[in-house]
């Protein structure tokens, strides 16, 4: 995705002009000059790609002129921030699509008389928050990345998969130390947000 844009980008750039990649790690799941606000970049990151070919001083401008939006710049390898994206936020993103289909299509196979979002409760509205995003920019953002992506898929199933065997199982010990490390993974991702911000 940012590796290789990044690197047609610069490829095609006229003497003279440099281009600098850069992802804010801000925004929204709604869309539009709306849903905008003056405050969206404070205190979020800002992952900043340059290349070998990346001329110093743009890349100085361009760490500026994030900070000034409030944003807390980091600098990263344009192919690594694909492979951390893809881990961090377009796994998360194929996840809560493909949760609202599945109950989409549970709900009209098997339940069609019934309204499940009516029965639903916290749980099921944050994991699928992002669900809501638009779905013409996560369509190229799957393509660009398609490769981390589909690994990260895999990855996913295989984890779905062992937790499927130990419920089927019944093994009950071994069900409580997977939600355990589960739990404890995501603890440390509240840890991690709050130093961040």
């Amino acid at each position: 995705m940012k590796g290789t844009l990044v690197e047609r980008s610069e490829a095609v750039m006229p003497a003279g002009v440099h281009f600098v990649g850069a992802h804010p790690i801000a925004g929204k799941e709604k869309t539009g000059v709306a849903e905008g606000s003056d405050l969206l970049f404070k205190g979020a990151r800002c992952i900043v790609t340059p290349t070998k070919s990346t001329d110093p001083q743009a890349l100085e401008r361009i760490k500026q002129l994030w900070e000034e939006t409030g944003s807390i710049v980091l600098t990263m390898d344009p192919h690594l921030h694909d492979q951390i994206l893809g881990a961090v936020s377009h796994l998360p993103h194929v996840a809560a699509f493909a949760l609202m289909n599945a109950l989409a299509d549970v709900r009209d196979r098997q339940l069609p008389s019934l309204d499940l979002a009516r029965h639903s409760g916290g749980g099921l509205r944050d994991t699928t928050r992002i669900a809501a995003s638009s779905p013409e920019m996560w369509r190229d953002i799957f393509l660009w990345n398609r490769g981390n992506v589909v690994s990260l898929i895999e990855k996913y199933q295989q984890a779905l998969e062992e937790l499927k065997h130990l419920i089927k199982a019944g093994e009950a010990a071994k069900i409580e130390q997977a939600l355990e490390r589960a739990k404890g993974e995501r603890e440390k991702l509240n840890a991690g947000s709050a130093v961040a911000v």
